[in-house]
Protein backbone atom coordinates (compact mmCIF):
# COMPACT_ATOMS: atom_id res chain seq x y z
CA UNK A 1 0.00 0.00 0.00
CA UNK A 2 2.57 2.41 0.61
CA UNK A 3 4.23 1.80 -2.73
CA UNK A 4 1.04 2.11 -4.34
CA UNK A 5 0.63 5.54 -2.29
CA UNK A 6 3.86 6.84 -3.45
CA UNK A 7 3.63 5.50 -7.21
CA UNK A 8 0.29 7.74 -7.01
CA UNK A 9 1.88 10.63 -5.60
CA UNK A 10 4.82 10.75 -8.34
CA UNK A 11 2.53 10.09 -11.04
CA UNK A 12 0.40 13.42 -9.66
CA UNK A 13 4.18 15.68 -9.01
CA UNK A 14 4.43 14.36 -13.07
CA UNK A 15 1.56 16.08 -14.02
CA UNK A 16 1.87 19.54 -12.61
CA UNK A 17 5.27 19.56 -14.36
CA UNK A 18 4.30 18.47 -17.49
CA UNK A 19 0.67 20.82 -17.47
CA UNK A 20 2.90 24.51 -18.42
CA UNK A 21 4.79 22.84 -21.17
CA UNK A 22 1.28 21.30 -22.79
CA UNK A 23 -0.35 24.48 -22.81
CA UNK A 24 2.64 26.41 -24.24
CA UNK A 25 3.20 23.53 -27.09
CA UNK A 26 -0.94 24.26 -28.01
CA UNK A 27 -0.24 27.72 -27.90
CA UNK A 28 2.94 27.19 -30.91
CA UNK A 29 0.80 25.24 -32.78
CA UNK A 30 -1.34 27.44 -33.30
CA UNK A 31 0.61 30.05 -35.21
CA UNK A 32 -1.03 30.09 -38.39
CA UNK A 33 -4.40 30.63 -36.76
CA UNK A 34 -2.50 33.77 -35.20
CA UNK A 35 -1.62 35.02 -38.42
CA UNK A 36 -4.69 34.43 -40.07
CA UNK A 37 -6.89 36.25 -37.21
CA UNK A 38 -4.12 39.32 -38.00
CA UNK A 39 -4.88 39.03 -41.78
CA UNK A 40 -8.79 39.17 -40.41
CA UNK A 41 -7.74 42.12 -38.78
CA UNK A 42 -6.18 43.59 -41.63
CA UNK A 43 -9.14 42.92 -43.70
CA UNK A 44 -11.41 44.71 -41.50
CA UNK A 45 -9.39 47.98 -41.40
CA UNK A 46 -8.74 47.57 -37.78
CA UNK A 47 -5.26 46.65 -38.22
CA UNK A 48 -3.58 49.36 -40.14
CA UNK A 49 -1.07 51.60 -40.78
CA UNK A 50 1.44 49.57 -38.71
CA UNK A 51 -0.72 49.53 -35.36
CA UNK A 52 0.77 46.18 -34.61
CA UNK A 53 2.65 44.08 -36.58
CA UNK A 54 2.48 40.63 -37.12
CA UNK A 55 5.27 39.55 -34.68
CA UNK A 56 4.05 41.11 -32.10
CA UNK A 57 0.72 40.10 -32.76
CA UNK A 58 1.50 36.71 -32.80
CA UNK A 59 3.68 36.86 -29.33
CA UNK A 60 0.70 38.56 -28.17
CA UNK A 61 -1.48 35.54 -29.01
CA UNK A 62 0.97 32.84 -27.76
CA UNK A 63 1.37 34.89 -24.39
CA UNK A 64 -1.71 36.27 -23.21
CA UNK A 65 -4.88 35.84 -25.86
CA UNK A 66 -4.75 32.18 -26.57
CA UNK A 67 -4.25 31.43 -22.84
CA UNK A 68 -7.36 33.80 -22.26
CA UNK A 69 -9.26 32.17 -24.72
CA UNK A 70 -8.68 28.28 -23.06
CA UNK A 71 -10.50 30.14 -20.11
CA UNK A 72 -13.00 31.75 -22.09
CA UNK A 73 -14.20 29.06 -23.84
CA UNK A 74 -14.44 27.14 -20.50
CA UNK A 75 -18.07 28.48 -19.95
CA UNK A 76 -18.39 29.20 -23.44
CA UNK A 77 -17.29 26.03 -25.50
CA UNK A 78 -19.20 27.65 -28.88
CA UNK A 79 -16.68 30.53 -28.70
CA UNK A 80 -14.44 30.28 -31.35
CA UNK A 81 -10.50 32.10 -31.16
CA UNK A 82 -11.32 34.06 -33.86
CA UNK A 83 -14.40 35.57 -32.24
CA UNK A 84 -12.76 36.05 -29.13
CA UNK A 85 -9.84 38.07 -31.24
CA UNK A 86 -12.37 40.06 -33.00
CA UNK A 87 -14.30 40.53 -29.60
CA UNK A 88 -11.04 42.37 -28.57
CA UNK A 89 -10.54 44.38 -31.09
CA UNK A 90 -7.70 42.40 -32.52
CA UNK A 91 -5.42 43.53 -29.93
CA UNK A 92 -5.41 46.78 -30.46
CA UNK A 93 -6.95 50.18 -29.26
CA UNK A 94 -10.09 51.14 -30.40
CA UNK A 95 -9.70 54.13 -32.26
CA UNK A 96 -12.58 56.98 -33.79
CA UNK A 97 -11.60 58.19 -37.38
CA UNK A 98 -10.18 61.91 -36.12
CA UNK A 99 -8.32 60.27 -33.04
CA UNK A 100 -4.42 60.97 -33.41
CA UNK A 101 -2.74 59.96 -30.25
CA UNK A 102 0.98 61.46 -29.59
CA UNK A 103 3.37 58.90 -28.25
CA UNK A 104 4.27 59.71 -24.90
CA UNK A 105 5.95 58.92 -21.55
CA UNK A 106 4.43 58.95 -18.41
CA UNK A 107 7.65 61.30 -16.56
CA UNK A 108 10.85 62.15 -17.88
CA UNK A 109 12.75 61.53 -20.77
CA UNK A 110 11.85 58.82 -23.26
CA UNK A 111 12.43 56.73 -26.88
CA UNK A 112 12.06 58.16 -29.92
CA UNK A 113 8.83 57.30 -31.73
CA UNK A 114 8.04 56.29 -34.93
CA UNK A 115 4.64 55.86 -36.40
CA UNK A 116 1.60 56.77 -38.49
CA UNK A 117 -0.07 58.71 -35.96
CA UNK A 118 2.19 60.57 -34.10
CA UNK A 119 4.34 62.49 -36.87
CA UNK A 120 7.45 61.12 -35.86
CA UNK A 121 7.34 63.19 -32.25
CA UNK A 122 9.70 62.43 -29.64
CA UNK A 123 8.32 60.38 -27.20
CA UNK A 124 10.21 62.54 -24.38
CA UNK A 125 6.69 64.61 -23.86
CA UNK A 126 5.36 63.54 -20.50
CA UNK A 127 1.60 62.79 -20.42
CA UNK A 128 -0.18 65.01 -17.98
CA UNK A 129 -2.63 62.94 -16.08
CA UNK A 130 -6.05 64.13 -15.23
CA UNK A 131 -8.87 62.74 -13.29
CA UNK A 132 -10.88 60.30 -15.27
CA UNK A 133 -8.94 59.46 -18.26
CA UNK A 134 -9.18 55.76 -18.88
CA UNK A 135 -6.01 53.85 -18.74
CA UNK A 136 -5.94 50.99 -20.87
CA UNK A 137 -3.07 48.54 -20.97
CA UNK A 138 -1.60 46.45 -24.15
CA UNK A 139 1.15 44.11 -24.58
CA UNK A 140 1.38 40.25 -22.30
CA UNK A 141 -0.66 40.48 -19.54
CA UNK A 142 -3.64 38.81 -19.28
CA UNK A 143 -5.97 37.70 -15.98
CA UNK A 144 -8.26 34.84 -16.39
CA UNK A 145 -10.26 35.01 -19.73
CA UNK A 146 -9.36 38.89 -19.78
CA UNK A 147 -6.58 40.15 -22.10
CA UNK A 148 -5.16 43.62 -20.58
CA UNK A 149 -6.11 45.87 -17.82
CA UNK A 150 -8.26 48.90 -17.66
CA UNK A 151 -8.36 51.44 -14.84
CA UNK A 152 -8.91 54.87 -14.21
CA UNK A 153 -6.97 58.51 -12.91
CA UNK A 154 -8.52 59.83 -9.90
CA UNK A 155 -5.80 63.24 -10.00
CA UNK A 156 -2.71 64.36 -11.48
CA UNK A 157 -0.99 61.52 -9.34
CA UNK A 158 -3.01 58.93 -8.50
CA UNK A 159 -4.89 56.03 -10.02
CA UNK A 160 -8.03 53.73 -9.01
CA UNK A 161 -8.02 50.43 -10.58
CA UNK A 162 -9.78 46.84 -9.64
CA UNK A 163 -7.22 43.77 -10.68
CA UNK A 164 -7.37 40.54 -11.14
CA UNK A 165 -4.92 39.31 -8.27
CA UNK A 166 -7.11 37.13 -6.01
CA UNK A 167 -6.31 36.74 -2.66
CA UNK A 168 -7.74 33.71 -0.62
CA UNK A 169 -10.43 34.69 2.43
CA UNK A 170 -12.05 31.91 3.70
CA UNK A 171 -12.18 29.51 1.05
CA UNK A 172 -13.51 32.17 -1.54
CA UNK A 173 -10.92 32.90 -3.57
CA UNK A 174 -12.76 35.74 -5.67
CA UNK A 175 -14.36 36.79 -2.73
CA UNK A 176 -11.94 39.86 -2.61
CA UNK A 177 -11.86 43.71 -2.25
CA UNK A 178 -9.71 43.93 -5.29
CA UNK A 179 -10.85 47.80 -5.77
CA UNK A 180 -7.24 50.03 -4.84
CA UNK A 181 -5.81 53.45 -5.56
CA UNK A 182 -1.81 53.66 -6.67
CA UNK A 183 0.25 56.02 -7.48
CA UNK A 184 0.60 57.02 -11.36
CA UNK A 185 4.58 55.80 -10.91
CA UNK A 186 3.61 52.73 -9.65
CA UNK A 187 1.40 52.03 -12.04
CA UNK A 188 3.36 53.04 -15.17
CA UNK A 189 6.17 51.57 -14.22
CA UNK A 190 3.95 47.84 -13.98
CA UNK A 191 2.64 48.56 -17.91
CA UNK A 192 4.90 49.73 -19.93
CA UNK A 193 7.35 47.19 -19.47
CA UNK A 194 9.38 46.10 -22.95
CA UNK A 195 6.77 46.51 -25.57
CA UNK A 196 3.97 47.13 -23.03
CA UNK A 197 2.26 50.26 -23.42
CA UNK A 198 -0.57 51.87 -22.20
CA UNK A 199 -3.53 53.92 -24.13
CA UNK A 200 -5.22 57.05 -22.63
CA UNK A 201 -8.60 58.04 -23.48
CA UNK A 202 -10.18 61.12 -22.66
CA UNK A 203 -13.72 61.67 -22.20
CA UNK A 204 -14.73 64.86 -24.50
CA UNK A 205 -16.92 66.20 -21.05
CA UNK A 206 -14.61 67.34 -17.82
CA UNK A 207 -17.14 67.78 -15.74
CA UNK A 208 -18.61 64.01 -15.66
CA UNK A 209 -15.18 62.87 -15.79
CA UNK A 210 -14.31 64.31 -12.07
CA UNK A 211 -17.78 63.23 -11.13
CA UNK A 212 -17.12 59.73 -12.13
CA UNK A 213 -13.29 59.39 -10.35
CA UNK A 214 -14.77 61.65 -7.56
CA UNK A 215 -17.93 58.66 -7.51
CA UNK A 216 -15.41 55.25 -8.02
CA UNK A 217 -13.05 56.91 -5.10
CA UNK A 218 -15.77 57.86 -2.38
CA UNK A 219 -18.50 54.84 -3.28
CA UNK A 220 -17.07 52.48 -5.14
CA UNK A 221 -13.58 52.32 -3.28
CA UNK A 222 -13.91 53.96 0.56
CA UNK A 223 -17.46 52.96 1.20
CA UNK A 224 -17.77 50.30 -0.96
CA UNK A 225 -15.36 48.65 -2.47
CA UNK A 226 -16.69 45.36 -4.51
CA UNK A 227 -15.80 41.97 -4.36
CA UNK A 228 -13.81 40.67 -7.58
CA UNK A 229 -14.97 38.33 -9.97
CA UNK A 230 -15.82 38.41 -13.80
CA UNK A 231 -19.67 37.59 -14.60
CA UNK A 232 -22.05 38.44 -17.15
CA UNK A 233 -24.56 41.04 -15.21
CA UNK A 234 -22.49 44.54 -16.26
CA UNK A 235 -25.12 46.85 -14.09
CA UNK A 236 -24.37 45.14 -10.52
CA UNK A 237 -21.78 46.81 -9.13
CA UNK A 238 -20.94 43.83 -6.82
CA UNK A 239 -18.86 41.59 -7.71
CA UNK A 240 -16.75 43.56 -10.81
CA UNK A 241 -13.38 43.76 -12.61
CA UNK A 242 -11.25 46.21 -14.23
CA UNK A 243 -13.71 46.99 -17.32
CA UNK A 244 -16.95 46.90 -16.08
CA UNK A 245 -15.46 48.85 -12.63
CA UNK A 246 -14.67 51.87 -15.01
CA UNK A 247 -17.77 51.97 -16.78
CA UNK A 248 -20.15 51.60 -13.76
CA UNK A 249 -18.27 54.71 -12.65
CA UNK A 250 -19.32 57.02 -15.07
CA UNK A 251 -22.89 54.72 -15.35
CA UNK A 252 -23.22 55.92 -11.69
CA UNK A 253 -21.58 58.73 -10.83
CA UNK A 254 -21.96 60.86 -13.85
CA UNK A 255 -24.55 60.12 -16.04
CA UNK A 256 -26.43 57.11 -17.10
CA UNK A 257 -26.71 59.28 -20.53
CA UNK A 258 -22.88 57.49 -21.02
CA UNK A 259 -23.98 53.80 -21.81
CA UNK A 260 -23.90 53.07 -24.99
CA UNK A 261 -24.16 49.43 -25.29
CA UNK A 262 -27.49 49.22 -25.96
CA UNK A 263 -28.79 46.31 -24.62
CA UNK A 264 -25.06 44.46 -24.95
CA UNK A 265 -25.03 41.88 -21.72
CA UNK A 266 -21.99 39.67 -21.11
CA UNK A 267 -17.89 40.63 -20.00
CA UNK A 268 -17.15 44.33 -21.20
CA UNK A 269 -13.55 43.31 -22.48
CA UNK A 270 -10.68 46.13 -21.31
CA UNK A 271 -9.98 46.30 -24.90
CA UNK A 272 -13.45 46.98 -26.33
CA UNK A 273 -14.37 49.37 -23.42
CA UNK A 274 -14.37 52.39 -24.88
CA UNK A 275 -17.45 51.23 -27.43
CA UNK A 276 -19.69 50.99 -24.58
CA UNK A 277 -19.83 54.51 -24.37
CA UNK A 278 -22.70 56.75 -26.03
CA UNK A 279 -22.22 59.05 -28.96
CA UNK A 280 -20.22 62.39 -27.59
CA UNK A 281 -19.40 60.41 -24.21
CA UNK A 282 -17.18 57.69 -26.76
CA UNK A 283 -14.07 58.91 -25.23
CA UNK A 284 -10.64 59.83 -27.25
CA UNK A 285 -7.36 58.01 -27.73
CA UNK A 286 -5.06 60.57 -26.76
CA UNK A 287 -1.96 59.01 -26.02
CA UNK A 288 0.19 56.33 -26.13
CA UNK A 289 2.43 55.71 -23.15
CA UNK A 290 5.52 53.94 -23.79
CA UNK A 291 7.81 54.21 -20.80
CA UNK A 292 8.13 55.84 -17.69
Amino acid sequence: MKRYNMAINLAFMLLLMLTPSVVYASSNSNISEFEECYREGESKGIIKDGNISKDTFVEMCKESVFPAYLEAVKTDPTLTFEQFVADDNYEVPFQKKNDHPEVVTAEGSGRTAVGPFVNFISASKSYKMKAGDILICYGTGSSGRLVGHAAMATSANYIIEMPGNYRKIKGNSWRSHNARVVSKASFFKSHTKGKDYVAVYRNNHPIYSDRASTYAYRYMYKKDNPYYKITSNIFEKSPSYCSKYVVLAYYWGATKKSWGGGHRVGIIPPHQLPSYFSDSFVPSYKYKVTSY
